[in-house]
């Protein structure tokens, strides 16, 4: 043992590199553009999933949830109020990396119907004994993917969280 030691340089001042625009699915331009790396790291997606196969989920998220009923009367109200695109929209609550709440909220509901749409298909795949377990998880997961886009979407309309009814 010499007793040199190296301590790696210190990483904190460098702003960490921007994903790539390249990978980028384009929406309607009022609705922000959705970055398939971003998606692929935040989801936690393995390569098994095809980049063109993983496009199509980033997509088909994309439509599902901005052709929801009270999103494009959400909408329709914005744009009658003069605001060009999501991003205009005056934060409710606050910013937070520069982005409005309901940036970040529209983010999530697209990244969860992605992950609860992906996850539903690895289930639908060839299940062996050996792969019961892993079918488990991917279950809860799909679950998981499922009531967060529900609780993004209704955090982004202003609705409560859950529908509850006494009988």
């Amino acid at each position: 043992m010499s007793g040199f030691t190296f301590n790696p340089p210190n990483t904190d001042a460098i702003p960490p590199a921007g994903l790539p625009e390249a990978d980028v699915v384009k929406a309607d331009g009022w609705w922000p553009d959705v970055n398939i790396t971003g998606v692929r790291q935040a989801v936690d997606i393995n390569t098994k999933v095809t980049p063109e196969r993983l496009r199509d989920a980033v997509r088909q998220a994309i439509v599902d949830v901005a052709s929801e009923p009270d999103m494009v009367a959400w909408r329709a109200k914005h744009e009658a109020a003069g605001i060009a695109r999501l991003e205009d929209v005056p934060a409710r609550v606050l910013s937070v990396d520069g982005i409005n709440d309901y940036g970040h909220r529209w983010t999530r509901a697209i990244y969860s119907v992605i992950g609860a749409d992906l996850g539903e298909r690895m289930l639908g795949q060839g299940l062996t004994s050996a792969g019961a377990e892993r079918a488990e998880a991917l279950g809860s997961e799909t679950l998981i993917h499922q009531k967060n886009t529900r609780h993004a979407v209704r955090q982004f309309l202003g609705k409560p969280r859950t529908r509850a009814r006494l009988i």
